[in-house]
């Protein structure tokens, strides 16, 4: 060998020996890439296996805490059934204690109210009675002043002047059509306003016809009852003046009247120019004659 070749053979050496030594670097470096991942992949199965468990950890709380819930809940509704349904029956023990309270109060107040109407018929019966006795009393009063007055014609006396006649009658009645009234707008009993009359020395009125009450007609307030002479109550349909106890012979009914079906309607009054009869324990305004002419 040549001292050339010896010189260049032992860079050559040198060379291939580095490279000898760079491919087992490489191999030692893929081994331990390769151990590395077989690590790697170790580690990644026990990190999933290690989240798998706690997946199943969680997954077992949520289904107790959601169990647990469950069976708190069954046991709410459970004691507000039970709470609702002892307030039902609570509430419908009350409803009913007040309903039989409520009916026996009931009770009593029908037989109050059935205790007043029989009062208030006696009552009315006695009224009657007595209205009925009164008028008798008073029928024999008229009667009996008219006898007083005609015996007073029978007797001789001096007759009073004409203008002293016309100015009594004027200082107490009003002329309307050929004779003399007195209306007075004051509400009170039938009796009582036959009464009013007599003290005033006339009569409670009876209308002779027509033309007497289309004269009186507008000196009346409308829609007013007003009382008149007139009555029923010893003879049931057989009306009488008070004035003369004679026959009424002149009546004008309103639509539907009489309507006395059971003897208690006996007193006649006058109503927007149209008569009817009425309680003669009601009250109206009432209109008096100077003068006892039927």
């Amino acid at each position: 060998m040549s001292p050339n070749e010896s010189e260049l053979r032992s860079p050559l050496n040198d060379f291939v020996q580095a490279q000898d030594r760079g491919r087992d670097a490489d191999n030692e470096i893929k081994s331990k890439l390769e151990t590395l991942e077989v690590k790697i992949e170790k580690v990644q199965a026990k990190v999933e296996g290690q989240l798998q468990e706690v997946e199943n950890k969680l997954a077992e709380q949520l289904h107790g805490v959601e169990a647990k819930l469950e069976r708190q809940l069954q046991e709410v509704q459970t004691n507000l059934e039970g709470q609702q349904t002892k307030m039902e029956a609570k509430l419908e023990d009350s409803l009913l204690a007040v309903k039989t309270k409520l009916e026996g109060q009931q009770v009593v107040l029908t037989k109050m109210e059935n205790s007043q109407a029989k009062l208030e018929e006696n009552l009315l019966a006695v009224q009657i009675k007595l209205e009925a006795q009164l008028q008798v009393v008073l029928n024999q009063l008229h009667a009996l002043s008219n006898k007083i007055d005609a015996a007073k014609v029978g007797v001789p006396q001096q007759a009073a002047p004409a203008s002293a006649t016309i100015t009594f009658e004027r200082s107490s009645f009003e002329r309307i059509g050929t004779r003399y009234f007195r209306i007075v707008n004051e509400e009170v009993l039938w009796n009582y306003a036959e009464r009013r009359c007599r003290e005033m020395g006339g009569y409670l009125a009876f209308l002779q016809n027509e033309e007497e009450i289309n004269a009186i007609i507008p000196k009346l307030e409308k829609n007013k009852y007003y009382w008149l002479g007139i009555n029923d109550q010893e003879n049931e349909g057989h009306f009488v003046s008070v004035a003369s106890q004679k026959p009424a012979p002149f009546l004008k009914w309103a639509e539907g009247e009489p309507n006395d079906s059971n003897h208690k309607n006996n007193c006649l009054y006058l109503y927007n120019g149209k008569m009817g009869d009425g309680y003669c324990s009601g009250k109206a305004f009432f209109i008096c004659q100077a003068d006892n002419e039927t």
